[in-house]
């Protein structure tokens, strides 16, 4: 076996980044990852305790599983709405090569701002189902878990 064609890994590919893009690519896309962060905790954790109150108060559901399993879901539903469009602005950010004249976007905004008008409005929420099936069912069990873990410490509901 060639030894030149085994070399694959994460350091290979770190040098491979910094040689052909330079150490500014390692940070591609940062600063979107971290407003699709803020944005994914703030709009599960403030839509999971809104629709919680919303379901006691009008739909007449009690503290338990199902208001919890409700409740988790349409949190899911509305950080997917959220977060999708700053996953594809991140993805596509990252994706690009640092090169002179080949760079598309020169930031978040601006990747946002082409996509809609060349693709469109639906075009930033591409691989929205895909996200949808990755933050749903983490999100139902992460606040199904941390309700029956307060349970279990002894805590009220909120």
């Amino acid at each position: 076996m060639n030894p030149e064609m085994n070399k694959s890994g994460p350091i290979v590919e770190l040098q491979r980044t910094v040689s052909e893009e330079g150490i500014k690519a390692l940070w591609k896309g940062v600063g979107p990852a971290m407003t699709r962060a803020a944005a994914l905790t703030a709009s599960q954790l403030a839509t999971y305790d809104e629709t919680k109150q919303l379901l006691v108060r009008f739909a007449s559901l009690e503290e338990g599983f199902h208001l919890h399993l409700i409740s988790s879901t349409v949190a899911g539903i509305l950080s997917t709405i959220v977060t999708a469009p700053i996953d594809m602005v991140k993805t596509r950010l990252m994706l690009q090569r640092a090169s002179k004249g080949s760079r598309l976007y020169k930031s978040g905004f601006h990747c946002a701002y082409q996509v809609l008008l060349t693709e469109g409005p639906m075009a930033l929420y591409k691989g929205g189902f895909a996200i949808f099936a990755r933050i749903g069912p983490q999100t139902t069990i992460t606040f199904i878990l941390c309700e029956e873990l307060r349970k279990l410490a002894g805590l009220k509901a909120i």
